[in-house]
């Protein structure tokens, strides 16, 4: 008896969720709009450790460029990369790339509608293959992002170490019958009120069942201390006629595949500016060189090249700089 009256109350949960969506959520999201399989996936992978505001553009820039997965099939990993240009996480976009071509040379050019089949793709863990099977598909698997362990931890007050138990709730609670609502709903009840600071509980659908709310105290939450490298680069500007000399990486162990001035050998730490990556401070710095001094592999580009070249950011700035002084 007590194990049905808990299924009712969790499937409860599912249905304030769902009608909450409905009325509250963000349903502008571009992402949301005409969904089918691939259009999930493109927003799915960009979603990842990113903020739905920021992806925004760059969706609808990619949508643009790619309406469709028949559109995307001829896409380069440089074209996909371009694309993702200042989004960062690159490894994302080559991944998609990879993906892309997994599907179709295992699946017939069909995005897998498998949970199997899908966590084969690269890029495609439990969560966003959870979150593609339900959106797109309206298959009832459960997911797992920081906002959906954000509300589960608090609302069934549990620490966030424990990913079984969490996983478990999260499939507990599911809306079955409207499983793509569902999952959008919960996403968004993390991402504008059950927010890391001043959550807004007032506002929560689930307010009156919440444990935290009740207790007017948060679960502890185990944050694992990042220790970020230091590393120094000093990259070697090379210019003739209007041209820049770059490299493609292959060297750094971060910004694969992107386009680079060369990297000068030097134990010199300067520091012109501080990029933060994820597990890297990196302290960059610039250095004039004459074309006589070039011993690099590369390419040189015209100044009108430069902006559609996959390049990270600290590099992108870097080259903006010389394009408007060419102008």
């Amino acid at each position: 008896m007590n194990s049905m009256k808990k299924n009712c109350k969790e499937s409860s949960t599912g249905r304030q969720i769902t009608k909450w969506y409905k009325t509250k959520g963000r349903n502008n999201l571009p992402w949301r709009e005409n969904i089918t399989p691939y259009r999930v996936w493109i927003s799915e992978i960009m979603l990842q450790q990113t903020q739905a505001k920021t992806v925004v553009n760059y969706f609808e820039k990619f949508i643009s460029n790619y309406p469709t997965f028949e559109d995307f099939k001829s896409a380069s990993e440089e074209d996909v990369l371009s694309l993702w240009k200042g989004l960062g996480f690159y490894r994302r976009a080559r991944n998609l790339y990879r993906a892309k071509e997994m599907i179709l040379k295992k699946f017939n050019g069909k995005l897998p509608n498998s949970f199997e089949n899908l966590i084969t793709l690269p890029g495609i863990g439990k969560s966003t293959a959870g979150a593609i099977l339900s959106i797109a598909y309206k298959l009832p698997y459960p997911i797992l992002d920081a906002n959906v362990k954000r509300v589960l931890t608090r609302l069934f007050f549990k620490t966030n170490s424990n990913e079984k138990e969490l996983w478990d709730l999260s499939s507990q609670i599911l809306d079955k019958k409207n499983v793509d609502d569902f999952q959008q709903g919960i996403m968004d009840l993390g991402a504008t009120v059950c927010t890391p600071k001043n959550a807004l509980c007032g506002e929560c659908p689930l307010n009156k069942q919440c444990i935290s709310f009740s207790k007017g105290e948060l679960p502890t939450v185990n944050v694992k201390k990042i220790n970020k490298k230091n590393v120094y680069l000093e990259f070697e500007i090379y210019e003739k006629n209007q041209k820049i000399f770059l490299i493609k990486n292959n060297q750094l162990g971060f910004w694969d595949g992107l386009w680079i001035m060369p990297i000068a050998k030097t134990k010199q730490l300067k520091t012109e500016i501080i990029h933060k990556l994820s597990h890297r401070n990196l302290h960059i710095s610039f250095a004039n060189r004459s074309k006589d001094e070039l011993k690099s592999e590369g390419k040189w580009f015209d100044i009108a090249q430069l902006s559609k070249l996959p390049t990270p950011k600290p590099i992108s700035d870097k080259l903006s700089v010389y394009v408007q002084n060419f102008l």
